[in-house]
């Protein structure tokens, strides 16, 4: 009888109750005899997304990689998204300081309530500026998680982009507010829809570069001064639209964490390719070049016992 047989994968899914009756969906995955004393990673997907960016169907995706070394995967979706639940009234009537003050923290305390080992937290694009402003809005999540990472990060503003981003900004809110939604998955731009309200907030902070919330009375980038954990930010060196290095600089530098980096992935710094918005986090060359370098930085943040 063979001792070498490799360890099941196996995972389990549940529901985490959260504002306005949603209910958002996670994945717990993990290879079957991995310690309690694993570190834990939440990962968050951004705009129009759903876990499935992080964990297919298969068993596959940059998550994958995480379980494979002894991590255990919470793979959650935000509301309206993927598997999560709607209430009764079925409403695309939330904006990103919801993601904020809600879908964030609820996450992060359903996670750190289920897991013994350390936290950390993984979140793609939107969402990861969306998990870093929850986390300075109310500092007591910090005390759940050992670290941050991004991929993909940074507000939008003018400052980049040109005509481009004017017009793909404005056009995505106009369209948004007439429909209630951006019609995300009708123009091919992912598989989930983003309410109106998320939208007009973006077409609200590009011109001069703000990051607040919808009323005004929450300052994001002032927020950010109260993060002190440990954060990892990991920029393709060729995403000059979504998240170019400068403006995910100027993300990191709000921070108030006394250890933060900010990683421009590309061949400038070693990599086989410059890397884009999503193949640094998705594909053979992130999973051999991109994410190592995550993980390895986790255990220096937290090392094993």
């Amino acid at each position: 009888m063979s001792t070498n047989a490799k360890p099941d994968f196996a995972s389990q899914e549940f529901w985490v109750p959260t504002s306005q009756e949603h209910a958002l969906h996670v994945v717990e995955a993990r290879m079957s005899g991995t310690p309690a004393s694993a570190p834990g990673i939440l990962f968050v997907p951004g705009l129009f997304s759903d876990g499935r960016f992080f964990l297919g169907g298969q068993g596959d995706g940059p998550a994958r990689f995480f379980v494979d070394e002894g991590c255990v995967a919470y793979v959650a979706s935000l509301r309206g998204h993927g598997k999560s639940r709607w209430p009764a009234k079925r409403a695309h009537d939330w904006s990103f300081d919801t993601y904020v003050r809600h879908d964030v923290p609820d996450l992060v305390r359903a996670v750190r309530a289920r897991h013994p080992g350390p936290v950390f937290l993984l979140a793609h694009s939107m969402a990861g500026y969306a998990a870093l402003a929850a986390l300075g809005v109310d500092p007591s999540l910090q005390e759940s998680l050992s670290g941050v990472a991004t991929l993909s990060s940074a507000v939008n503003d003018y400052s980049d982009g040109g005509f481009k981003k004017r017009f793909q900004l404005g056009f995505s809110s106009t369209v948004a507010g007439l429909l209630g939604r951006f019609p995300a998955k009708a123009l091919k731009q992912g598989p989930w829809d983003e309410p109106a309200g998320v939208m007009r907030q973006f077409t609200d902070w590009a011109p001069t570069g703000a990051f607040r919330s919808a009323d005004g009375a929450t300052d994001y980038w002032s927020a950010l001064g109260k993060v002190t954990l440990p954060v990892f930010a990991g920029v393709g060196a060729a995403d000059m639209f979504h998240a170019s290095p400068v403006r995910a600089q100027k993300l990191v530098a709000h921070l108030g964490s006394a250890r933060k980096e900010l990683a421009v992935l590309g061949r400038a710094q070693g990599l086989s390719w410059d890397a884009g918005h999503f193949d640094v986090v998705r594909g053979e060359r992130a999973r051999a070049e991109v994410l190592p370098r995550v993980l390895t930085w986790m255990r220096q943040v937290a090392p094993a016992h």
